[in-house]
């Protein structure tokens, strides 16, 4: 797979559909924050898993700015509190894995939805 694979969750509804979409399947949400720091070292990291997913998951990003609603909906459904740069893996509609900050890592990712798959 590819960084253009994922999707981007621009809306309140885009975000619940991604959650809902769990059930069916496993489901990956990054979130974003362009003005972070530790975010620049956390979207390489998650490229990075990106590129070498060779799982069924869906991919998707959402920016905790530009789309703040959005990001505060998964905060609302999820019961995860917001942190970023924060991932979170869902499967049948609730967080199995999250992390954030610099414990955003590919290989921990990676081991997880191997874990889960």
């Amino acid at each position: 797979m590819s960084p253009s694979d994922v999707r981007h969750l621009d809306t309140p509804e885009d975000a619940e559909r991604a959650i809902e979409s769990s059930k069916n399947g496993l489901v990956v949400i990054y979130k974003h924050s362009p003005i972070c720091h530790l975010s620049e070292m956390a979207i390489v990291e998650f490229d990075a898993f990106v590129r070498a997913n060779e799982a069924k998951v869906s991919l998707y990003q959402v920016d905790v700015i530009g789309a703040r609603p959005a990001s505060q909906r998964i905060e609302a459904v999820t019961g995860v509190r917001h942190e970023s740069p924060q991932v979170l893996v869902l499967s049948e509609g609730a967080v199995v894995w999250h992390a954030s900050h610099r414990r955003v890592k590919a290989e921990d990712l990676a081991a997880q939805i191997a874990a889960l798959a």
